[in-house]
Order: C-alpha cells, then structure tokens, then sequence
C-alpha cells in the first residue's frame, strides 16, 4: 500500500519512523509502509536430521542389537514352523481300531452274513462316527445304516419297538432306548448312550440297509488321522505335539525374551550407555 502524499522525481534522504520509511526533499514527502526484514535460520537448519533404520543400523550398538534380535527371530521361526514341516515329513495317515475292523465286517453285512457280535462292532462304529461331529447327525445314509443294523440285531418284538422308538425319536429325544444300549453292550458307556436317541431314523423295512457306498468318504475323513511317532509319544499325560506346541513352544518364548534382556543389558554396559539417577 502506497500512503504516499507526493511523488518525487528523486531522494535526498530518508529516514524509519515507527514502521515507516520516509523518503523527503524539501517539503515533499513520500512514505510507506515497511517493517525491517529479520532473516532467521529455521529450526531444520539449526538441528541435525537424524534417520533412525531398524534394518540398516548405522552405530556398533544398533548392529549388535539388530543380531541379537534377528538370532531371536530365527530361533522362534525354526521352533514354531520347522516342527510344523517335521510333522507333516513324518506322518502316516492311520486308520483307528475301530475301523479297522470294521472294514472286515463291511463286506459280510453287505452279503448278510454277518455274526451277532460283528453286528454288534458295526453299529457301534456308526454310533461311534455319529458322536464324532454334530453335522454327521444329518446324514441320513449313516443313521439309516445304524438303524437298520440294529434292527437286523434285534429279535422280532424289538425290532417293532426300535421301529416305534426311531418315530418317537425325531420329535422326542428323550424317546426310551435302553433296550438299544443293551443290545450294543453300551450300557456302562454314557457318550455312546447319548447319541442313540439322535442316531435313529424312521425307515421302512424295504429301505433298510446295514451298508452304503456313500459311508466310505466319511468315515475315511472322521477315522483315519496321521499319526507318526510325534503324535503317539505321550509325555505327562499328553501326546507330544500337543505338549509341545501348548508348553514347550510357550517356554521357549519367555526364554528367549530373558535372554533378549541380558543381551541388550550386556551391550547398553559395553558401550556406556547406562547412566545412574541416583
């Protein structure tokens, strides 16, 4: 902004006065507004930038620290993870007892041949899968196969009542199945006695059948697990891979930080960088 009174041709002098700076010849004056500029150096330019890399240390303690951690990190990674590889390099998928021997039964039941007590084993390892998983009392092939198998047990006044009992089942679990636990010899088993009730189907007698071709995929995904010398080793109570990866991995995790600590304190000592504030 230009306050000015008189434009002049030229200056003789001039003069600050509170902010203004006047220019003047003789009785003609010429002013403006104007503040003296200060130069100052910005806070940037006074300090030093310092970049801090976790990844690039710059200093002999950052090294030393930076090893320390990486030694602590490989160490977890190799516990954790390689036990993982190891268990899957070591595996056997194992088929249980129970199926085992099941498979020598399926194909006599499929004949009709079946003894009473292989009648028996089979309508057990069908309460045995169905009590393996929530979703499998859903399946209507393996409840059918139970039920008939159990009817095929059962002399003629029980199979009417297993008939009337897998009716009454499927509004009413509290339906009385304990000619059923008898006959199955569960009656000393209250897991197995349990899942009867959900077990049974309501089936015509023309639709009964002891085996179906669509078990197999189920019971080879519910009774077959891999197993190796890992899983069967039990230590305290447990199998190893669970004590391992529950308490061992758990330990070796503290240990590691404890060491960690040592470690840094050892450093922090090496090159004076503890101070006493006492």
């Amino acid at each position: 902004m230009w306050p000015a009174v008189v434009m002049m041709s030229g200056v003789k002098h001039a003069r600050i006065t509170k902010g203004l700076v006047v220019f003047g010849r003789g009785d003609k004056v010429y002013s403006e507004n104007r503040k003296p500029s200060i130069k100052r150096r910005s806070t940037m330019e006074e300090s030093r930038s310092y970049e801090v890399n976790f990844f690039k240390p710059s200093t002999p303690f950052l090294k030393e620290n930076l090893r320390a951690i990486t030694i602590g990190l490989v160490i977890w990674f190799v516990a954790t993870y390689g036990f993982q590889f190891l268990l899957k390099i070591v595996e056997t998928p194992t088929p249980e007892a129970v199926y085992t021997a099941y498979q020598q039964i399926e194909p006599k039941l499929a004949d009709g041949s079946a003894t009473a007590e292989e009648k028996v084993a089979a309508a057990n390892t069908y309460l045995a899968l169905l009590g393996k998983s929530g979703a499998l009392l859903k399946n209507d092939a393996l409840k059918t196969a139970f039920t008939s198998t159990v009817y095929d047990l059962l002399p003629g006044d029980g199979k009417d009542t297993l008939m009337a009992a897998a009716t009454k089942a499927a509004t009413d679990s509290k339906v009385d199945v304990g000619f059923i636990n008898s006959a199955l010899g569960i009656t000393e088993n209250p897991a197995m006695m349990a899942v009867v009730p959900y077990a049974l189907i309501a089936v015509t007698p023309d639709k009964l059948a002891m085996t179906d071709p669509a078990l197999k995929p189920v019971m080879d995904k519910f009774f077959i697990h891999n197993q190796s010398f890992l899983t069967d080793t039990i230590v305290f109570g447990f199998p190893f891979h669970y004590l391992y990866t529950a308490l061992i991995l758990l330990t070796l995790f503290v240990l590691i930080c404890l060491v960690y600590c040592f470690v840094i304190d050892g450093l922090m000592k090496k090159y004076e960088m503890e101070k006493s504030f006492e």
